[in-house]
């Protein structure tokens, strides 16, 4: 699924499964909350995956994102969607200051 946040292309990948509003919902506030350390985003690429072999670590989100320069990627495995998005987008933000 693609949309826009601003100005950004956002790709919402989701691997098994179908992705609810309040999963995508989820996805822009995080690119949100990420704008407000760097602007100069161009683009988001989100791949979601359920890995059912561990119920506490099931939930993988890869976080790409288009940026002058080198892209930044991260990825997070949590037991919720929302923790996941948060942690990747964690390792975005230090990314940034690096």
């Amino acid at each position: 699924m693609e949309s826009t946040v601003d100005t950004i292309k956002i790709d919402l990948q989701t691997v098994g499964f179908d992705s609810s509003p309040q999963l995508t919902e989820q996805v822009k506030s995080e690119l949100n909350r990420l704008l407000r350390f760097r602007k100069d985003i161009v683009a988001a690429d989100f791949y979601l995956s359920e890995d059912g072999s561990n119920p506490q670590t099931n939930k993988l989100v890869r976080w790409r994102l288009g940026v002058p320069g080198n892209d930044l990627f991260a990825e997070a495995r949590t037991a919720s969607w929302s923790s996941s998005l948060r942690e990747a987008g964690e390792k975005l933000r230090r990314q940034f200051v690096d």
